[in-house]
């Protein structure tokens, strides 16, 4: 299926409707017709009839379906599927183009996890703040299936990109090569590959270079204790905080410190 459904690349969704919920439909009994947008990962293999056109479906498939467009199911089983509801908004900006048929393959469990977070924010509401944060993360998956439907475009230095992106951003978080590898669409010995290739180390090395980073400016800059500097950085175990420092930076902690504290006494010259 070469339709797509346009969404403005800076706009977060209203939703209406947010979880997962058990189908059995056989034979296309019911014609479901919204007057919202829904994207559906189905958990089954089936058929879709999405606007006048026959969709084969398997697990980890997502569908979109704009609003007004008339659709029905055919399962051999019973199944279930996440499903967001969400308002159409006025064209604002530049827009992305949202596939009606994507298979996602092994990256259905990076949306799976999206969408079972974006579902427990929605169940709070009326709590704005919750709210609209579920609007902010189903803005940044809408994000997330349009790049991963140019995946195919899309070079091993992109690729690499994205994940020293993440990095960058989310350095003290546990981020595994199963959890990067999903979250840009690709298999992990593509994404080590790729990542090696453009970069010239691991990931792993990456992140870790990224934290030791974060950690000189906290320790030169700020008075925050050495355990609050480690958690920061993502390190529970302040020995091994310690052993970190000493191997990337060359001193102790606190000796790291103390020679900041010193330069900044020196006079300059210029």
């Amino acid at each position: 299926m070469d339709a797509t459904l346009p969404w403005p690349a800076t706009t977060p969704p209203r939703l209406k409707v947010a979880g997962q919920f058990p189908l059995a439909d056989r034979a296309h009994p019911t014609t479901y017709l919204g007057a919202t947008h829904a994207l559906h990962l189905h958990g089954y293999a089936g058929r879709m009839r999405l606007g006048g056109t026959d969709l084969a479906l398997q697990p980890g498939d997502v569908t979109f379906t704009p609003a007004g467009m008339p659709s029905s199911y055919d399962l051999p089983a019973a199944g279930r599927h996440w499903c967001v509801h969400f308002h159409p908004a006025a064209a604002s900006g530049p827009a992305i183009a949202l596939p009606l048929h994507l298979p996602l393959g092994p990256a259905a469990a990076f949306a799976s996890e999206r969408l079972a977070a974006i579902s427990r924010l929605h169940a709070r509401a009326p709590d704005l703040l919750a709210e609209a944060s579920a609007a902010v993360a189903f803005q940044d998956l809408l994000l997330w299936c349009a790049a991963r439907a140019r995946k195919a475009d899309v070079s091993a230095d992109e690729v690499a990109e994205r994940v020293g992106a993440i990095l960058d951003a989310r350095f003290a978080e546990p981020l595994n090569a199963d959890r990067l590898a999903r979250e840009v669409g690709h298999s992990q010995s593509y994404v080590a590959r790729a990542f090696r290739q453009r970069f010239g180390m691991t990931a792993p090395r990456y992140a870790l270079l990224r934290r030791m980073a974060h950690a000189r400016l906290l320790l030169e800059t700020t008075n925050l204790p050495v355990g609050e500097v480690a958690a920061r950085i993502g390190v529970d175990d302040p020995h091994y905080f310690n052993k970190l420092v000493r191997r990337f930076l060359g001193a102790s902690p606190s000796e790291v410190r103390r020679q900041a504290a010193a330069d900044r006494g020196r006079p300059t010259h210029g």
